[in-house]
């Protein structure tokens, strides 16, 4: 029977006192039915002893209460909230173990990514945890919304911006390999890869020397002849004479992979590195020598907004992360989300990698895409256990579906999730 239903609950215990009544006589009958009674009441009717059903899981504050959660068996201890049913504004709440075992939220509005985005930083806030947030490269800066969000909570100070379009705001620093990471799935000839690896070292090599961003330097070095006048030590650059003997040695080592490209393929190869070399030079907010270490970050607990400039350089964003969460041991970054969004998501390697290295590291990680192509094998290839899926594209409140895979069940509600009011 419904023990939630009151005239279900009262039918019941009214056919119980007719049968202890009409049973009076009999010994120990009317006892027996007395003592099954008095056992329901202690099992559905005092708090700390019923289990009680939430849209996911019981929230903290009513655990504080007494409340048990269903799916725990225990007191409630759910602490973070992602909006609420529809049509009867049930809140959603969830564990942070939930979300450590990955989320993705689906929508092809930029606003309704920015609520989602601003909902993840509210909770950052409050369970004192940083966060590493790559949003869309076409979508409008997030940075004032976590002002605005940090403000109440004494936080403000700690947000530190990355927009790879503007050069006031300090840059991100990438290493050599998660450049090459970034460009191991663009499909190139293998001529083009091993002349990316070369010429990155030499890039680092010139840059202090030159005074120059080495990042910048990478369109002019593609060309061979002038690669052909750097090994023979006849150059000069940006005013800098390259001819003094310290500078052949070191070229000459940093050259002598040059020889393992054939010549007829070193044309080719300029030519498949270009445009991601420009793009490179392009981002203000990418160095290979300084800025904003992402493992740093991730360590001091602070929060980094992150905007890249193109689908690419997303992808170099999450050769990066990868990189850092590796030099961290299993389960030490416990306080740390890590939210990667964009138009671009599939089920590649690096995508997976992310998620197995985010929870790892026991990071929360969750992905923000801006369409449902493909999403089936992106969700089973990152192994992702909560799906927000919005269904419309209206303003900040939105209909979505909400699928949560439980370890012990699975559940599909709606929700609805409005625009955060600071409060």
């Amino acid at each position: 029977m419904r023990w939630d239903h009151p005239p279900a609950v009262a039918a019941h215990f009214a056919i119980c006192a007719v049968l202890a009544l009409a049973a009076s006589g009999a010994p120990f009958v009317p006892e027996t039915i007395l003592l099954y009674a008095g056992v329901r009441y202690l099992r559905h009717f005092l708090y700390r002893n019923r289990l009680w059903q939430a849209p996911a899981r019981v929230p903290l504050h009513l655990g504080r209460q007494g409340y048990r959660d269903v799916t725990l068996r225990r007191r409630g201890a759910a602490t973070w909230s992602i909006g609420t049913t529809v049509p009867d504004g049930q809140q959603v709440w969830l564990l942070r173990e939930d979300l450590a075992r990955g989320s993705v939220y689906i929508a092809e509005d930029h606003a309704w990514h920015e609520e989602m985005t601003v909902r993840l930083i509210h909770g950052a806030y409050l369970h004192q945890t940083g966060a590493i947030i790559v949003q869309a490269h076409d979508a409008p800066g997030l940075c004032p919304r976590f002002v605005e969000v940090a403000r109440p909570f004494g936080r403000d100070a700690e947000i530190a911006a990355v927009n790879f379009h503007d050069a006031r705001t300090a840059p991100l620093h990438v290493t050599e390999s998660a450049i090459m990471a970034a460009l191991a799935d663009r499909g190139l000839t293998p001529s083009a890869y091993a002349l990316a690896r070369l010429l990155l070292p030499i890039l680092s090599w010139l840059g202090p020397r030159l005074s120059s961003e080495p990042l910048t330097l990478f369109p002019t070095l593609l060309d061979s002849a002038l690669l052909e006048d750097l090994a023979s030590g006849s150059l000069r650059l940006r005013g800098i004479d390259l001819r003094s003997a310290d500078a052949q040695s070191a070229l000459a080592s940093l050259l002598r992979p040059l020889d393992e490209i054939a010549e007829d393929h070193r044309a080719q190869a300029c030519s498949e590195l270009r445009p991601y070399a420009r793009e490179l030079a392009a981002a203000s907010g990418l160095s290979i020598s300084r800025g904003v270490d992402l493992s740093a970050a991730m360590a001091s607990r602070r929060i980094t907004c992150i905007r890249p400039s193109s689908s690419w350089t997303t992808r170099l964003v999450t050769a990066a992360c990868i990189e850092a969460l590796a030099t961290f041991d299993p389960k030490s970054l416990s306080d740390v989300i890590l939210h990667i969004a964009g138009p671009v998501l599939s089920a590649s390697l690096s995508d997976s990698v992310l998620a197995d290295a985010a929870k790892r590291a026991g990071a929360v990680i969750s992905f923000g895409a801006y369409g449902n192509d493909n999403m089936s094998d992106f969700i089973k290839a990152c192994d992702i256990k909560i799906i927000v899926n919005c269904l419309t594209k209206s303003d900040s409140s939105n209909l979505n579906a909400v699928h949560i895979d439980f370890k012990d069940r699975y559940v599909e509600l709606i929700s609805h999730i409005y625009k955060f009011d600071g409060s």
